[in-house]
Order: C-alpha cells, then sequence, then structure tokens
C-alpha cells in the first residue's frame, strides 16, 4: 500500500480593517468668522457664480474680503470652511490664478 502524503500549504495573508468616520474637513483660519460677521459686500451674482463654481446652495457661501477696482476686483469667499479666491474682470468672475486664454 503506497501512503499518499497530501501538503497543505496555508499562506496567511493579514486582513487589515479601518474603521471609516466621516471627519469635518478642518475650517481654515481665515474662515472661522464670528457669529456676528457681515459680509463687506452684497454681492448676488458672485454668491451665486461662487456657489455654481463649487457645488453649494448660496447661503453656504460666504464673501470675507473684497477688493473693488474700477471695471475689477479681488473676493475672498468661504466656501465649506475653506477661502477661494475670485477675480473679476470687468463683468465676469473667475477663480483667482486661472487663466481663460491658456489653451489646453
Amino acid at each position: 500500500m503506497k501512503k499518499l502524503l497530501f501538503t497543505l500549504l496555508l499562506v496567511s495573508t493579514p486582513t487589515l480593517f479601518f474603521a471609516q468616520q466621516e471627519e469635518k474637513p478642518q475650517t481654515a483660519k481665515e474662515c472661522d468668522l464670528p457669529k456676528d460677521f457681515k459680509e463687506p459686500i452684497k454681492n448676488n451674482r458672485l454668491k451665486k457664480f461662487v456657489a455654481i463654481d463649487n457645488g453649494v446652495e448660496e447661503k453656504e457661501v460666504i464673501i470675507i474680503r473684497a477688493q473693488n477696482g474700477f471695471g475689477s476686483g479681488i473676493y475672498t469667499a468661504c466656501v465649506k470652511g475653506q477661502p477661494i479666491k475670485y477675480q473679476k474682470m470687468g463683468t465676469v468672475f473667475m477663480r483667482d490664478g486661472n487663466n481663460p486664454f491658456k489653451s489646453n
């Protein structure tokens, strides 16, 4: 009688499980505003543009800084606790640093 020898090789790989918790994103110091904060300007067109650009509602956009010039301006808005700069050229708003004339 022949003995059959079966060898079982068990390779074990460690399995790691991580608890998935949704953490609130850190609020930038610039956007940590007091409850009685009043926006420096009331510009509904800018708020609407920023809201659409970031996929949020207008009520979530807070304008914290505004520098108006003749036909231009630079604005800082807080969106979900993060400051984002926008500029105005004529009647057009765009995120600061974006070049509309740059071809891809």
